[in-house]
């Protein structure tokens, strides 16, 4: 009970939503601010037989909410189609080619997703041009005010409920599903649960209930394209929210990074198990291509902070380059964060002297607060307070570096430079840990941000051997207490800080593997210290 208690969980009716949540646990779409309104115009639309066109964005999250609503209007054989902005010739956002397309293709409505919030202008002269706009978004609300759209459907617009607060795209179209399609909406929860754990949406309440029934439905393999993206991958038969995290959701994002997002989308709303299986083969393609250009600019970014950053002045890291492919600059600003423990912004430059950035943030820092006291420095911004994106003019990267480090470094706090831990339990000895109680484990998936895997601590160890590396960045050894010894993995590229003979503390979630026909425990390392001898 004391990890359900830390995780908030404390009533019999919150421990049965949370190991067991059902589709009546689902929170009625009505009570969202703008979803009778925009079910009620989609209708209209619809029934009249006016095309309806749903403008999405390149990255996971943007895609599977863009497929949530053509799925769902093509279940009410409303006439619609999906525009997909390019990530090189578009950028990110609710674009004037996007009303182009819509009235080339003679749509009436347009529904924004992942997209719009910030679109002002944009929406101001589609309304202008005589089309109706919902804006469906989750990011950050422009200090410019709304946009002038028909409908707005957002988490902080109107009346605000704490248990659409922190739904990204992907969970913001399933509440439209939801409303417009009721029961028959169950069929859409696995795009849900795609989108929900690549945009890293908090595992509470609403998302958490999402992605839990949204695997369920995987499960039941009735989706050719998830499908064929899991053959790719070689997942388990057992899916689990880190396959989706680590496995499934790159290569979906994998289409937009590099080129057109339009090959994810089309696996994911695709009935033909040929057809899926080519676009499943393409993205494949895609998201190896992207392994190799992302080492090759992590490599590349890692060298410039060694030359150009001084971490003891800068808290804030800022590197950019010409060379750089704009497609990855978001993942090797979480490489960065990952190595160095501090908020880090990536920006890729043109010959334009325009460069697109990619900002990660570390600990409590709110990252998107920090574009926002820099905007006289900056084109646009947009994003949340862990992640965000941005336009800046090349010449202004030095001055935007130093800024941000005089001014806002100060903001960043010395303790959200140490890597820390929030330790559930801690086990003195490994015989507590039996194949049963770490299966138990099992209910509390899944896991992610805002439900993290149990960590546990046990102190006083000795290493039973030299640690072995497996690959680049793994090591494999084996620590016993007074009683066991126990295979510990971690996911560490340097060399083990400590001698042998030096007693440790470990840090770690227990798991199992299959030896011969027979589960046996073993450690996921989190960290290791040397033990304190009082």
């Amino acid at each position: 009970m004391s990890l359900l208690s830390a995780r908030g969980i404390n009533t019999y009716d919150q421990i049965r939503r949370f190991f067991f949540p059902s589709f009546k646990d689902l929170t009625d779409p009505y009570l969202m601010d703008g979803i009778r309104r925009a079910e009620e115009l989609i209708h209209s639309h619809g029934v009249q037989g006016h095309r309806i066109m749903i403008h999405g964005d390149y990255d996971a999250d943007g895609v599977t909410a863009s497929a949530i609503l053509f799925r769902t209007f093509q279940k009410l054989g409303f006439d619609t189609f999906v525009f997909i902005p390019h990530r090189m010739r578009d950028g990110y956002g609710f674009s004037e080619r996007g009303v182009s397309v819509a009235i080339k293709r003679e749509a009436s409505l347009i529904v924004t997703v992942d997209c719009g919030i910030s679109c002002i202008e944009t929406i101001d002269g589609a309304k202008s041009r005589g089309l109706d706009v919902i804006v469906v978004d989750h990011h950050r609300l422009s200090p410019n005010g709304l946009p002038p759209a028909d409908v707005i459907v957002h988490p902080e617009v109107g009346e605000v409920q704490e248990s659409f607060f922190q739904l990204c795209a992907a969970g913001l179209a399933y509440k439209i599903g939801q409303a417009l399609l009721g029961d028959a909406s169950r069929s859409l929860l696995d795009l849900a649960a795609l989108g929900t754990v690549a945009d890293m949406a908090p595992l509470r309440g609403e998302n958490r209930a999402l992605v839990k029934l949204g695997l369920g439905k995987i499960e039941e393999r009735n989706s050719v394209g998830i499908e064929a993206l899991l053959e790719n991958a070689k997942t388990p038969a057992k899916v689990r929210s880190r396959d989706l995290a680590y496995s499934i959701c790159p290569r979906i994002n994998a289409a937009g990074r590099l080129d057109s997002a339009l090959s994810a989308l089309d696996l994911l709303v695709c009935e033909d198990s040929t057809k899926v299986r080519g676009l499943a083969d393409l993205l494949e393609s895609a998201n190896n291509r992207r392994r190799k250009i992302e080492r090759s600019v992590c490599k590349e970014a890692f060298q410039k902070i060694d030359v150009e950053i001084n971490f003891n002045r800068d808290r804030i890291i800022v590197v950019w380059s010409n060379n750089w492919h704009p497609g990855v600059i978001g993942i090797v600003a979480s490489r960065i964060v990952a190595k160095y423990h501090r908020p880090a912004i990536v920006v890729s430059t043109n010959g334009d002297g325009i460069g697109k950035g990619s900002a990660r943030s570390v600990g409590t820092f709110n990252i998107f607060g920090m574009l926002e006291k820099s905007a006289h420095l900056l084109i646009e911004f947009g994003g949340h307070s862990l992640a965000a994106g941005l336009t800046i003019k090349s010449a202004k990267l030095p001055a935007f570096r130093q800024f941000i480090n005089e001014i806002m470094g100060a903001m960043v706090l010395p303790s959200d430079f140490i890597k820390s831990f929030d330790v559930d339990f801690e086990i003195e000895q490994f015989e507590d840990l039996s194949v049963s109680s770490i299966r138990e484990l099992d209910l509390f998936e899944p896991f992610g941000y805002g439900n993290s895997r149990p960590i546990f601590l046990t102190r006083n160890l000795s290493l039973k051997n030299a640690p072995v590396r497996l690959g680049k960045n793994r090591l494999q050894f084996w620590v016993q207490d007074r009683s066991l010894t126990l295979e510990a993995i971690w996911n560490y590229a340097g060399p083990f800080p400590f001698d042998q003979d030096v007693p440790i503390d470990l840090i770690y979630s227990p798991g199992l593997k299959w030896i011969r026909g027979e589960e046996h425990p073993f450690l996921e390392v989190n960290d290791v210290k040397a033990s304190r001898l009082d």
